[in-house]
């Protein structure tokens, strides 16, 4: 990938040289006019260092740490030495040059500070492999062991490995803190919601699925959200009821205890209690995320406590194997919901199915 102009450090033989106004680069045998604006001069010992943003007359293919020299155009004379720290650097404002300066000491270091502060430049975003390339000339192999040093060592978190795509501790730490923030505001404005879908925050911060993926799951084990579905939600919050709410939720709980949520739809107990379909929801939600019910896989609805007595009636029956049958006698449910509840069961590892029967564990 070629570039215009770069961002470098440059060395002047004179301590006190001017900013020529017109200059030469020589790249191995390629010869440049280019003209350069200092961002600052190095307070060392060494002589002449600056930090300087280069600007060439055409497009060259440059990369991190190539060395050039530095001629008068008109005398032919070498003035110094540079080495190329940023490629591709962009047009700042002088508010942004603090800044660029401090991204550019970062570039005289070694590779893995080079690597670092990449990433700490991309910020949410990440570093992609195809983005790295560009910028230096180190191979696939080393810039996969750079990055798993750096992993190691709690600066960056690798994303993936095939390409490889980084992100620094840093910006993920920025990120769950804007989500938390993000998600204290959502609660505030509607309290009669669950969560907000990952989707959303996703579009919210435009945020890449990996990144996003890692920072909801960095929070929930850090035991600030819970994942509901596809819903998040802060771990603090829970559903605003009213008390007509509560008393219907309460009713809602005894049935499906009693197993009376199993021989009904969803319809009719909206229409029992003159409910819409989004309140049925948030209601259920509640019992689930409260642990009072389970939802199966087909929609229906288990109570906690009578799902708790069928496994110990199961690990009780002092057998390997159960079937069908004798599962629908020890439940007194149909086939209709004794196959999903098998599968629940399958699910959480209390029975494998075995052929047509089940061995239990």
């Amino acid at each position: 990938m070629k570039t215009r102009c770069f961002d470098a450090l440059l060395y002047f033989s004179g301590q006190g040289l001017a900013q020529p106004l017109s200059i030469r680069l020589v790249f191995q045998a390629i010869t440049v006019p280019a003209s350069f604006t200092i961002y600052e001069q190095i307070k060392e010992p060494k002589s002449g260092r600056r930090l300087a943003r280069v600007c060439l007359r055409r497009l060259l293919s440059l990369k991190w740490k190539d060395r050039f020299e530095v001629e008068e155009k008109d005398a032919k004379r070498v003035l110094g030495k540079g080495i190329v720290l940023d490629p591709f650097s962009p047009k700042i404002k002088g508010t942004e040059t603090e800044k660029r300066i401090s991204f550019l000491r970062h570039l005289l270091g070694n590779e893995k500070s080079m690597i670092l502060a990449l990433c700490q430049e991309k910020g949410i975003q990440g570093l992609k492999e195809r983005e790295l390339r560009d910028f230096c000339r180190l191979s696939p192999a080393s810039l996969e062991r750079l990055g798993q040093d750096l992993e190691e060592k709690g600066k960056i978190r690798i994303l993936s490995f095939s390409p490889l795509f980084l992100l620094s501790q840093e910006s993920l730490h920025f990120i769950c803190q804007k989500i938390i923030s993000f998600l204290s505001q959502y609660h505030q404005k509607h309290p009669e919601e669950r969560g907000v879908t990952s989707e959303r925050i996703e579009r919210r911060f435009a945020l890449a699925r990996q990144i996003l993926r890692l920072a909801l799951k960095t929070l929930a084990h850090e035991g600030k959200i819970r994942e509901l579905g596809n819903l998040v939600a802060l771990s603090r919050f829970e559903l605003a009821l009213m008390p007509e709410e509560q008393k219907i939720m309460e009713r809602l709980e005894e049935m499906c205890f009693k197993g009376k949520l199993r021989s009904v739809s969803l319809k009719d107990i909206r229409l029992k209690f003159h409910l819409s379909p989004k309140k049925l929801e948030k209601l259920l939600s509640f019992l689930i995320e409260r642990k009072k019910v389970v939802q199966g896989r087909e929609g229906f609805f288990l109570h906690s406590r009578w799902l708790d007595d069928v496994i110990s009636n199961i690990r009780e029956l002092g057998k390997r194997e159960l079937t069908v049958s004798d599962f629908k006698k020890m439940t007194g449910l149909s086939r209709k919901y004794a196959i999903p509840l098998l599968e629940l069961l399958d699910e959480m590892q209390v029975t494998r199915r075995k052929g047509p029967s089940r061995e239990i564990l």
